[in-house]
């Protein structure tokens, strides 16, 4: 696939998570596509590492359990044939506490198969105002 036909289904995909339609955001997801958000796994519930479409279930639902996402903004798309990096804007209240976290440069780095799938997703930003906010 081109970079701007990995880049037109990522947007796809955000779009879907923006409006609640799970559905059509794992439509775009390999079987075995693999979400590794280890960074800080344990402190931050909805943090580990997920395979496939029931993965991407699972993370969805603990992530909707501990926060509501407030504002979720891409900022820009760095694209190539396999992989397209976003950085987005967000912010987010945490559930148990209600406190607001601001991650005004969250990346995330998507990978995809020849078949155009998404296969892999990692994240790279600064945890240190939600690790704060969770720990309060």
């Amino acid at each position: 696939m081109s970079a701007s036909d990995n880049v037109q289904t990522v947007k796809d995909m955000y779009a879907a998570f923006q409006r609640g339609d799970r559905n059509a955001m794992i439509a775009n997801c390999a079987e075995n596509v693999e979400l590794v958000l280890d960074s800080h796994a344990g402190e931050i519930p909805w943090y580990g590492m997920y395979q496939g479409h029931s993965g991407v279930n699972a993370q969805q639902d603990l992530q909707a359990e501990h926060v509501d996402i407030t504002v979720f903004e891409q900022l820009d798309f760095l694209a190539s044939e396999n992989q397209v990096a976003v950085v987005n804007n967000v912010e987010l209240v945490l559930k148990k506490n209600g406190q607001k976290v601001s991650l005004p440069r969250y990346v995330q780095i998507m990978t995809f198969d020849a078949s155009g799938k998404l296969a892999r997703v990692c994240e790279a930003y600064d945890p240190t105002p939600l690790l704060a906010a969770l720990r309060s």
